[in-house]
């Protein structure tokens, strides 16, 4: 499948340390997609183009990380209306800019927060 990115949207990032009013709280993902129309009216008509969020808080002992960060994708030569017109490798390379960008504020904010080295998340598809 050939993408044509756009730059990755960092919409929310919070470092939030745990206290005791916060209650239980789970770590929870949310990939979601969106179809978008094109306004040119000469953008190819095989090609589409989706909308890629994650949202996401992640729960460890100390600190929870969320927030939300989003990247419009251009796929070349593959109409995708709905979700059975893409394969669940499609949506892992889709989305794994987002993952990656979420690692490496990850890494960095926890170093700077702790003044040790950073956490290294690892993130999987629900396929492997």
């Amino acid at each position: 499948m050939e993408i044509k990115r756009q730059q990755e949207v960092v919409e929310a990032f919070h470092y939030d340390m745990r206290t005791q009013d916060m209650g239980e709280v789970e770590t929870d993902l949310r990939v979601g997609f969106s179809p978008i129309e094109s306004t040119d009216e000469n953008y190819p008509k095989e090609n589409s183009i989706i909308a890629a969020r994650l949202e996401f808080r992640l729960v460890f002992e100390e600190y929870v990380l969320s927030g939300s960060v989003s990247q419009i994708n251009h796929v070349i030569n593959h109409k995708i209306e709905n979700q059975d017109d893409i394969s669940q490798e499609e949506v892992d390379e889709l989305v794994s800019p987002l993952f990656s960008i979420v690692q490496r504020m990850a890494y960095e904010v926890t170093e700077i927060a702790l003044d040790k080295p950073g956490i290294q998340l690892n993130f999987q598809s629900s396929e492997a």
